[in-house]
């Protein structure tokens, strides 16, 4: 290996290591308690290193932020499969959010929320991600021909709402019964699919 390919190998693993103190720290005292300060402690590095990758702990929260929404993405992406029905892949999308918001309450705080990201910036990537995620569905349902001819970015936005929503609910309900969960986004899901009206009502519409 060259001399430049082992210092460009040495940047990348300074700053996944300096990531990855983070996030153990936020996993350990939560979001809101990091600081350049439990970083430098934790792995021995003097604050001129941390700053010299990160200008500031907003920067390292945002990176952090990034990463933990492509690894979602792509969690879902892979779990979403064009030989399944439009219902089965949208559930897909539903189970992650509910876990998330179960057992990630701080991933749920910083990609669901944003609320450690820049409010410009973070809390739209987070809103793109979800909705490029249920477009990609919706297409599918359509393509399939289980979905009639819609409008598949507007639908996103509409079901995410939905989504965010209930998880709101659920989150500050502090509710972590999983049965309780399940059953919650699966009466939500019904009701997108068969709506709440029955069938001799919907004649009249």
């Amino acid at each position: 290996m060259l001399a430049s390919e082992r210092q460009i190998q040495k940047k990348e693993e300074t700053r996944k290591a300096i990531l990855d103190a983070a996030v153990a720290i936020c996993l350990e005292d939560g979001f809101e308690e990091l600081s350049i300060r439990k970083i430098t402690d934790r792995l021995g590095y003097s604050s001129g290193i941390v700053y010299h990758y990160f200008k500031d702990k907003q920067e390292i929260l945002d990176t952090i932020h990034q990463n933990t929404s492509l690894e979602i993405k792509e969690a879902v992406t892979n779990c979403m499969k064009p030989d399944r029905n439009f219902a089965e892949n949208l559930r897909v999308i539903y189970k992650m959010l509910a876990e998330i918001t179960v057992y990630q309450p701080d991933t749920f705080k910083l990609i669901i929320l944003g609320r450690y990201g820049q409010p410009s910036s973070q809390s739209n990537s987070s809103t793109e991600l979800w909705i490029e995620m249920i477009k990609q569905c919706i297409d599918m349902g359509i393509a399939s021909g289980e979905l009639r001819e819609i409008d598949s970015v507007i639908t996103a936005y509409t079901l995410l709402n939905a989504f965010l929503v209930v998880q709101m609910i659920i989150y500050e309900r502090g509710e972590t019964d999983k049965k309780t969960v399940n059953k919650i986004f699966d009466t939500e899901l019904d009701i997108f699919l068969h709506g709440i009206l029955n069938k001799e009502e919907r004649e009249y519409i």
